[in-house]
């Protein structure tokens, strides 16, 4: 859990970073990359509403524990002294900035970025990695794999590019692939657990819920398998809460969908999605994306047939549930879309792409109840984990002017 000294948000720092990327940029030639990366800079010189509108908060007393992601840890350096060449050091701008914007969401923009990165630095695990939760994250199943392989390929004792490829298979339904990773990978009891109790081997995954529970007692997943163990059995409450929240296809017309529907071509995603069902009506990532892709193109009606489809098969899904709870929300129904984004906010998995859409339409919900302190909480914490949606920063700046005002 952060609390307000986490946030890093001092304007001294900011002016540091800029002064740092100005000097990586004199040895850049290119002008795509250049205004991309300043592109970065002016988003991170709204930081000072999001602190105003904190302390504001607490100040009014809409404060209140604060939802804020942990910060993003990418996986362990190379064993090897990385080279100080002015291409490595933008590399590393590039994958800092990349995962940002995955954070938010702005996928086309992160691949670019950390696609960059890769060739300025072939050899940089960070990009790699960063690259392939990418792909992951934006449903290009195939790019991630490559990707995490890559990592491999550089080290071949980096253990976090199987654990990646192990959640691929787990999330795609191919758990006996996921427990031969996490095999290579060496032993991880939470995740073999995890799997014990889903494939209804409870007596299996007993043992290794006591040592969980001794070792990381207050692990979100270990408090969930705890009280199974103490009811002795799975519950379909308990089963929902650790169930996969993700969805994995390996179709190419999901993939592309994702590619177009990411790059704001929502009626050709819309069809791509369309031909990926042709082939596999149950392909749940597909379904969802069609319904992203009607909820843009302005029918939440048709969007919200979508995502009651795939919540029907998969009740813990984090897009699915963000989606319907936006397409109840364009219809009026907000109450129940305020349910929706709690129910993502509660679901154990940190850090995910959803948690600041999930984060704005609760303020927005809360400021149109003119609820400006409880909006003001919201709408904060999802500009600090997205500060790329122009939408989020005006609700903000608006919410923060009500706050003030006489």
């Amino acid at each position: 859990m952060a609390d307000h000294r986490n946030l890093r948000l001092l304007p001294g720092e900011r002016r540091s970073e800029g002064e740092r990327l100005d000097r990586f940029l004199t040895d850049l030639a290119d002008p795509g990359l250049i205004n991309s990366l300043r592109q970065d800079e002016q988003h991170r010189k709204r930081a000072w509403l999001v602190t105003a509108a904190l302390v504001l908060g607490l100040i009014l007393g809409g404060g209140g524990v604060l939802l804020v992601l942990r910060p993003w840890r990418a996986g362990p350096q190379a064993t090897t002294t990385p080279r100080n060449t002015a291409a490595e050091v933008t590399a590393r701008v590039l994958v800092s900035q990349g995962q940002k914007l995955m954070r938010g969401k702005e996928l086309e923009r992160a691949w670019t970025d950390l696609r960059l990165a890769t060739e300025l630095a072939p050899n940089l695990l960070d990009a790699w990695d960063a690259l392939g939760l990418a792909y992951f994250y934006g449903s290009q199943t195939a790019d991630s794999e490559r990707a995490m392989r890559r990592c491999l390929e550089i080290d071949p004792g980096y253990t976090r590019a199987y654990h990646v490829l192990a959640h691929i298979s787990f999330y795609a339904g191919d758990w006996a692939q996921a427990r031969e990773y996490l095999t290579m990978a060496g032993r991880r009891e939470r995740t073999f657990a995890r799997l014990d109790l889903l494939e209804n081997r409870f007596d299996a995954a007993a043992p290794l819920i006591r040592e969980l529970v001794r070792e990381v007692p207050d692990d979100p997943y270990v408090l969930i398998m705890e009280k199974a163990l103490r009811t002795g059995k799975l519950t379909p409450e308990l089963r929902r809460l650790l169930e996969p929240t993700y969805l994995v296809s390996r179709s190419p017309d999901a993939a592309l969908g994702w590619r177009l529907f990411y790059g704001r071509r929502y009626e050709e995603a819309s069809a791509a999605f369309g031909r990926a069902l042709r082939r596999a009506p149950n392909d749940g990532s597909a379904t969802i994306g069609r319904g992203w892709s009607l909820l843009k193109l302005g029918t939440p009606r048709e969007a919200q047939s979508d995502f009651e489809k795939a919540l029907t098969t998969w009740p813990s899904n984090y897009s699915a549930l963000n989606g319907m709870a936006w397409s109840l929300k364009t219809q009026g129904q907000s109450e129940g879309a305020v349910k929706l984004w709690r129910r993502v906010l509660e679901l154990p998995h940190r850090p995910h792409v959803e948690i600041p859409e999930s984060l704005k339409g609760l303020g927005t919900v809360y400021y149109e109840r003119g609820d400006y302190s409880r909006a003001n909480l919201y709408l904060a914490q999802s500009e600090i984990l997205n500060p790329y949606d122009p939408e989020t920063a005006t609700l903000l700046e608006n919410t923060v002017q009500k706050l003030s005002a006489p």
